[in-house]
């Protein structure tokens, strides 16, 4: 949507007017007429903050159409709250070694490869539909065992507010000293652990070894990471 009508639709409901805005926002009066009119398109995180404090509301509202008022931006932990420090949606990483407690992962299926992804907020409700950002967290996958759904260096998105089984899916889990990210899915009596990659074999979770087994979140999403050589 055109991000300059919908601060002329705030602005308007709020009863301002344009001096009023351009005053709160610390600009010039015709530097809001030309954003209104589509003239500038440009805008920075910082001023977009400052419209959104000025206007009363998030800066993910700058982005949400007014027949969707209800939308979940209006409720999600995802959103910048106003008086909060938080331009951007960041994903940290999933620090499964320091969860574990041992301070080193034998045999991991996962490695630390990023540390952390910035996104806006309209990509951030795209993508993790509403959830705040402290419950989602991102790791790089090693190895080849769930090829071909996630290849060796993808990056999975796992909702770590997620721990204990919910349902067949992708999980990241500890099982003794070793971290995974299988798929599981539940079968009498016990939990089928699967590798999407036939050459390996399946194995069970049940009553004998489930004190060996905890769920650090379900995959969400994973991203391919592809390369092209230049020279």
């Amino acid at each position: 949507m055109n991000i300059g009508n919908r601060i002329r639709e705030l602005r308007l409901a709020k009863g301002m007017k344009i001096s009023d805005l351009a005053e709160a926002v610390g600009i010039d009066g015709a530097n809001i007429s030309r954003l209104e009119t589509g003239k500038q398109k440009s805008f920075t995180e910082q001023s977009l903050t400052k419209f959104a404090e000025a206007l009363g509301v998030s800066v993910a509202h700058l982005f949400t159409p007014s027949e969707n008022r209800s939308t979940v931006y209006e409720y999600s932990k995802a959103s910048p709250v106003i008086g909060e420090d938080k331009a951007v949606f960041r994903v940290e990483i999933l620090d499964v070694s320091a969860s574990a407690g041992t301070g080193f992962i034998q045999g991991s299926d996962v490695i630390d490869v990023i540390r952390s992804i910035e996104y806006n907020n309209e990509r951030a409700m795209a993508m993790f539909g509403g959830r705040p950002s402290d419950t989602v967290k991102v790791i790089n996958v090693r190895g080849d065992s769930m090829a071909e759904t996630i290849e060796p260096g993808d990056l999975i998105f796992v909702d770590i507010s997620v721990t204990d089984f919910d349902g067949d899916g992708i999980y990241v889990f500890g099982f003794d000293d070793k971290i995974y990210v299988k798929r599981l899915q539940m079968i009498p009596d016990q939990l089928l652990v699967i590798s999407d990659n036939p050459k390996y074999r399946e194995w069970t979770v049940d009553k004998s070894n489930e004190h060996r087994f905890y769920v650090y979140g379900k995959v969400m999403i994973s991203q391919s990471q592809s390369f092209k050589r230049h020279g």
